[in-house]
């Protein structure tokens, strides 16, 4: 994860989109991201594992969230809930526990977070 974060603060003034997916990436995400800009990070269909920082619920454009079908576990942050502009949310088939936080999302339209194996 190392080398991804390096290539991350290089685009962090212009990213707005981040597609990781099907890349067989291990390790966990990581907890601070740089990209002010990014309203879409997709990393479904690694091998990520650990938790799902809570940090994700403070990108204030995120839009879209893709963590699907990874080996991610815990309980589901409710600072998720935090991300004001958050419309697409797809946790599934990870090994998480808890309530899915709805908090303040206002704007959410697609919510897939079935098969956590609870």
């Amino acid at each position: 994860m190392s080398m991804m974060m390096t290539m991350i603060k290089s685009w962090s003034l212009l990213c707005a989109v981040l597609q990781l997916c099907y890349n067989q990436l291990t390790g966990s995400i990581p907890t601070q991201w740089a990209l002010k800009k990014l309203n879409a990070l997709a990393q479904q269909s690694n091998q990520l594992t650990g938790a799902i920082p809570a940090s994700l619920g403070e990108m204030g454009v995120l839009m879209r969230l893709d963590l699907s079908f990874n080996r991610l576990f815990g309980s589901i942050p409710t600072k998720l809930a935090d991300a004001p502009l958050l419309e697409v949310l797809n946790i599934r088939n990870n090994t998480l526990s808890g309530n899915v936080p709805l908090g303040n999302l206002s704007f959410i339209q697609s919510m897939r977070y079935f098969r956590h194996w609870f």
